[in-house]
């Protein structure tokens, strides 16, 4: 198993009656941690501002905001840009028997998104802000204002070139 990027473990227990806000903005040092972890170039500043709830007897609901400024490298011109990450939290924790118990109960055609799993006892904060930063970064990051212009033939190359073509004209020559 690897070691996860980050991580910020809050006993559920420990979640008063009127909730709980934390912000998280994890050093320098979990930042690089993370900017390899998700293959990116830097993570310049990460926060994630947080409020816990109890919900139900056994579960939990974590709503907030993940932002970030990161360093990518543009898949055009395949030079770094620094670029924001905003991603809005809201997921449900529950135990695996509240879970189970929801799965089954579902109808088979809703669009149901069952509760994360609570894990000893606790929720990894830390984990949670790595998987939203992840969600909000661009699959094919581009500069600003960059356009990807794809690559044209000219008319002469239309058809297609046989790999063989070069060989065929070296046999006509005397």
């Amino acid at each position: 198993m690897t070691e996860l990027p980050y991580s910020h473990v809050i006993p559920v227990a420990d979640i008063p009656p009127h909730g709980l806000d934390l912000t998280l903005t994890p050093g320098e040092e979990v930042r690089a941690t993370l900017a390899r972890h998700l293959d990116i170039s830097a993570v310049l500043s990460l926060s994630a501002r947080l409020h816990l709830a109890q919900e139900r007897a056994d579960g939990a609901r974590v709503t907030g905001v993940v932002k970030a400024r990161i360093t990518q490298v543009s898949v055009v011109s395949l030079e770094p840009f620094d670029d924001d990450v905003a991603e809005e939290v809201d997921v449900r924790f529950a135990t695996a028997d509240t879970i189970a118990r929801e799965v089954a109960n579902a109808p088979e055609d809703s669009d149901f998104d069952p509760p994360d799993l609570i894990e000893n006892g606790a929720i990894d904060l830390g984990l949670l802000v790595t998987e939203f930063l992840a969600l909000g970064l661009e699959p094919y990051p581009r500069k600003p204002g960059e356009v990807f212009e794809p690559y044209e033939e000219s008319a002469e190359s239309e058809a297609p070139v046989s790999p063989f073509a070069a060989l065929a004209r070296l046999k006509d020559k005397p």
